[in-house]
């Protein structure tokens, strides 16, 4: 039966539009598509921006520290408070701390020399067998611990790497995990040295405060965050200046020399961040005539007591430093954090409650 001219046109209509639909095309009717098989794939994940970059390479690095001091043979002693603090910064990352079973490794390691020299035993080699095995011992815990140390120093460095790429916030967990790691490794290189946990090794008596490095440009100045966060970080540094002349009478030796060094330290701080002030174009506050200890200094315990505390808030001040400084001027703020924190680890292991424990975060922990 032959069809109309009217009928064709709409045959051909339909026809094309039934193309153009497979085809997920154009029509005079909209845009039509056939749904594939099984729904539309995921849209692509976005791509990820610095931030996330840098919590990754963080994770990564602490991650690395921690399968390094679980590959191990350090005494408990020594192991137990790094695999906390590293298993705290994990954490702090967004990431879920790794359960460790440090029992295998380190308790088979001991047992060795006290086999191959036995306490009944006569004869005149016994001594040297046991000198020859604790050697060897010795030598592979230097090894096992020159290999954390690295670790947590590679970690620290690749934390610190992206400080002028992220945001604030991100910055300052960073300069306070790059912190915690270098510390973690002072303590560590100190301890197995020493023999036991909680000494310090000399890299903790830094008294560096890092502004060498980069100081502010009256032309790239910032808005009143920064400023605000040095005036609060000179309070800090002034109180700290005027406690160490307090607390440093209160010690004798080697302490005291430590306290006098730290003295000098604080006094360079405050002169270096009223310097940062006038560069933002901010005039620095004028320190109050005297401050109010937290406690009686009646003793060493107390002026060590007192060190803590000071170097606590100082830490704590350059981290918030750190989260409001531009971009250009953090580096220097993180060494200013790394710094103190030293110096606090230092002082807390003068502390029988404290000598054997670290602070993951130096400037964040506990706040």
């Amino acid at each position: 039966m032959p069809t109309s001219p009217t009928r064709r046109l709409v045959l051909a209509a339909l026809a094309a539009t039934a193309t153009a639909g497979a085809a997920g095309c154009s029509t005079p009717w909209g845009d039509l598509r056939v749904q594939p098989l099984g729904g539309d794939p995921p849209p692509p994940e976005p791509e990820p921006g610095p931030d996330e970059l840098a919590r990754r390479s963080a994770v990564s690095g602490v991650s690395a520290a921690l399968t390094a001091l679980d590959g191990s043979a350090l005494d408990d002693a020594v192991a137990g408070p790094l695999r906390s603090a590293l298993g705290e910064q994990l954490v702090a990352l967004g990431e879920t701390a790794t359960s460790s079973t440090p029992g295998s490794t380190p308790s088979s390691t001991p047992s060795a020399p006290a086999s191959s020299a036995p306490a009944s035993s006569p004869t005149r080699s016994a001594p040297a067998s046991a000198s020859a095995s604790a050697s060897a011992s010795s030598g592979a815990t230097s090894s096992a611990a020159a290999a954390v140390v690295a670790a947590l120093t590679s970690a620290a460095s690749a934390a610190r790497e992206p400080l002028a790429d992220v945001a604030g916030g991100t910055a300052r967990l960073l300069a306070c995990l790059a912190a915690g790691l270098d510390v973690a490794a002072g303590w560590a290189s100190g301890a197995t040295a020493s023999g036991s946990a909680g000494a310090p090794s000399s890299t903790t008596g830094s008294t560096s405060t890092g502004s060498s490095t980069s100081s502010p440009s009256p032309t790239a100045a910032a808005g009143s965050g920064e400023q605000g966060a040095l005036a609060v970080a000179l309070a800090a540094e002034e109180a700290a200046e005027y406690g160490y002349g307090v607390l440093a009478v209160r010690l004798s030796g080697e302490l005291r020399a430590s306290a006098q060094a730290d003295l000098a330290a604080h006094a360079l701080a405050v002169e270096e961040l009223r310097e940062q002030l006038l560069a933002l174009g901010a005039a620095p506050p004028e320190p109050p005539p005297a401050w109010a200890l937290p406690g009686p200094v009646a003793d060493a315990a107390g002026a060590v007591a007192l060190a803590v505390q000071l170097e606590a808030a100082a830490t704590a001040a350059a981290a918030d430093v750190v989260a409001a400084a531009d971009r250009e001027r953090r580096g220097a703020a993180a060494e200013r954090v790394l710094a103190a924190a030293q110096r606090w680890q230092r002082w807390r292991s003068q502390q029988p409650e404290t000598a054997a424990a670290l602070v993951a975060l130096p400037g964040l922990s506990g706040r």
